[in-house]
């Protein structure tokens, strides 16, 4: 039984580091769709800003549409990296939370073992106490008898 408690026991530190594992990689994945959030937003008005009434030249309004164009592009790659962070983060905060149930499942186990080990000591326990009380009361019997 205690051999059983001892492998359930390092089954739960197991499962708890994969869920601690799970929790920091889920964070990263947050900060990096934060990241993306922020790039956009950052481009955006990059994009939007830096418009001038009078663009004097042909070539100067060549170049601040090529600008744009570039942008435009770094903005929409940035918007797809956006997404499959997002549908990665939401992968891994599915597989936290299995992982968390796994976690939870054996610590019930665990606990449910432990306390049937007690029981048994207890019991154990008691059918000691109650035969050498039995014994006493059996020499206490002869002696007076």
């Amino acid at each position: 039984m205690k051999s059983i408690i001892k492998t359930l026991e390092q089954l739960r530190q197991m499962r708890a580091r994969g869920v601690s594992e799970l929790t920091g990689k889920l964070a990263q994945q947050k900060q990096l769709c934060q990241r993306y959030e922020r790039n956009i937003e950052t481009l955006t008005t990059l994009s939007e800003g830096g418009l001038e009434q009078n663009i004097p030249s042909a070539i100067q309004m060549s170049n601040h549409s090529s600008y744009k164009r570039s942008i435009q592009k770094v903005i929409d790659w940035q918007k797809q990296e956006h997404a499959l962070a997002n549908k990665t983060a939401e992968s891994l905060q599915q597989n936290l939370v299995k992982e968390a149930c796994r976690e939870k499942t054996v610590d019930l186990v665990l606990s449910e073992r432990k306390n049937k080990m007690q029981l048994e000591e207890s019991r154990k326990d008691q059918r000691t106490t109650d035969s050498m009380s039995l014994q006493s009361w059996m020499r206490q019997r002869k002696s007076y008898t």
